[in-house]
């Protein structure tokens, strides 16, 4: 799933959290989660060939400054012949 799927890691990953002790929500979010492999099976990502842009990274931090909340925050995109791909 982190390889192929990465838009279903973190529900995967929450979801697997149960397995030991799964309810009725549970088995609804799975077949969420199935339903929702079986209708976007077709998606690709398409690279452009045509670009020269080759490895692009954007990234942006923030250091909060409030005594009391204290943490950095960050985000980054990569991106792979105009697609993003992280």
């Amino acid at each position: 799933m982190l390889d192929t799927r990465p838009d279903i890691a973190f529900a995967v990953i929450k979801l697997s959290q149960f397995s030991a002790n799964p309810s009725k929500e549970h088995f609804e979010w799975a077949k969420y989660i199935c339903c929702y492999l079986a209708d976007t099976q077709d998606y690709t990502m398409v690279f452009d060939g045509n670009t020269n842009e080759g490895l692009i990274v954007h990234s942006d931090s923030d250091w909060a400054t409030d005594i009391n909340n204290c943490h950095s925050i960050t985000g980054y995109v990569f991106k792979l012949a105009g697609s993003p791909v992280s």
